[in-house]
């Protein structure tokens, strides 16, 4: 193709007559619109290729998955699967996930279900979600359970929640506990209640039961009405007749409420025998010199009673009649908790029991101790009960070892963080580089 120069010159060159010249111009310029009809035509070829499949979806799918289009047929399948929008879910090309999904699993889950993702953004997440993807308990084509579990309810939750399994042998148990229905009271995925409760017990038991509660033929319906149920009762079973316990103050369990109680009368207010801590210590002799903090402790300054501060005085889920760390300590330490959840947000997964599960209590115990944040040892042996493999390979530590940052002997929480930590291991910075550095200037 020639341009408007390169005309000029061949007029000049070749001396042609005017009907030769616009012959020459007619022929360049088709030349020119035949070349760009070639272009466009090559150009929207290319492009109409890849939308061009030689079959539909699903269909063109199913010709190497064979084995999905069976799945069509089981009793519950998910709305997406049924309607064949595979690339709704999955990249038919390449993918940094596996199964070659558009984005992570939780992420395209949570994308429809949301309801799900408001819910867990405010509240407490159960840990298996928090640490998996929710194809370890749903599927994610179809099934025969409802909401596309991978097992029945019961066997799904058992699986984890191992210690219960020895609970169903119990002589009396809670129907939708000895049933496995284990959502009728609890949300698998998250709640603002302890122990992922749907509601709080004092409402959540009364759908079932009306508070039936008698001592010696009185009733004391009406003084326990607003009392959360579960501080007699197990919300699973028990081997007491009216799930009393599993664990309990020994009188109350042979039901001797006069050993604590002024004689409970009908329309009397319920009394004790004594006030705050001299009803405990009554009988609790042998155990006063492990309160010899309580009177300084700020947990308990103004305390009716200092010892029920912790623990339940009828009965509890623990041996040693302690409340439940998730409902008594989060009241008070918000922030912490905050940080808490943050942080296993950020890790995804949290390896420290007594953390993950709350349990404060086995680290933390106010009243009964007077060092730094009430630890129940010095920080290394404290740590050093769970993880003693990882302290005998540990960088040096001790009173003979000083931190540089500020100038106190280095320690277990001089690299690890309990609440607020950033890196793998619970470690406050990345293990490769960033966390040496924080003392090894170079």
């Amino acid at each position: 193709m020639y341009n408007i120069k390169s005309q000029k010159s061949e007029v000049r060159s070749q001396n042609l007559k005017p009907v030769d010249i616009v012959y020459m111009v007619i022929r360049n310029v088709m030349f020119a619109l035949c070349f760009t009809a070639l272009i466009a035509l090559f150009w929207n070829n290319t492009a109409f290729a890849e939308v061009k499949l030689k079959t539909k979806i699903p269909d063109l799918c199913y010709e190497c998955h064979k084995e999905l289009k069976k799945d069509l047929s089981d009793k519950y399948v998910h709305f997406l699967f049924k309607q064949g929008k595979c690339i709704t879910c999955h990249n038919s090309h390449v993918s940094k996930t596996k199964g070659l999904m558009n984005y992570e699993v939780n992420t395209i889950c949570l994308n429809c279900h949301e309801e799900i993702r408001n819910l867990i953004e405010n509240a407490t997440l159960h840990s298996a979600l928090r640490e998996n993807n929710c194809t370890e308990c749903h599927l994610p084509h179809s099934g025969e359970n409802k909401y596309l579990l991978v097992n029945k309810e019961k066997e799904l939750c058992l699986k984890c929640h191992e210690k219960l399994n020895k609970k169903l042998g119990d002589p009396y148990a809670c129907v939708p506990f000895r049933e496995g229905k284990c959502s009728a009271c609890h949300n698998s995925h998250a709640s603002v209640e302890d122990d992922l409760l749907m509601s709080a017990p004092v409402k959540l038991c009364r759908e079932c039961h009306r508070p039936k509660c008698k001592i010696k033929g009185v009733s004391i319906a009406s003084a326990v009405k607003d009392i959360n149920c579960t501080t007699c009762h197990s919300g699973h079973s028990s081997l007491e007749k009216g799930l009393l316990g599993p664990y309990g103050h020994k009188v109350f369990m042979d039901k001797d409420c006069e050993a604590c109680h002024n004689p409970i009368k009908s329309g009397r207010e319920i009394t004790t025998r004594m006030a705050g801590a001299a009803l405990c210590f009554n009988c609790h002799k042998k155990g006063m010199s492990k309160y010899k903090y309580i009177e300084n402790d700020f947990h308990v300054k103004n305390a009716v009673n200092p010892c029920t501060v912790c623990h339940d005085y009828h009965a509890s889920g623990k041996k040693n009649l302690t409340m439940k760390e998730s409902r008594l300590c989060a009241g008070c330490h918000e922030d912490t908790e905050k940080r808490t959840a943050a942080m296993e947000k950020g890790l995804k997964s949290v390896k420290c029991a007594p953390i993950r599960e709350r349990k404060c209590f086995e680290c933390h115990i106010p009243t009964h101790s007077d060092r730094p944040l009430n630890f129940r040892a010095d920080e290394i042996p404290l740590c050093s009960r769970c993880h003693s493999s990882e302290h005998k390979i540990t960088h040096p530590l001790g009173a003979d070892v000083i931190d540089p940052r500020n100038g106190r002997p280095v320690t277990c929480n001089s690299c690890h963080s309990m609440h607020s930590a950033n890196a793998d291991y619970m470690l406050t910075h990345d293990r490769k580089r960033a966390l040496c550095i924080q003392c090894h200037k170079m």
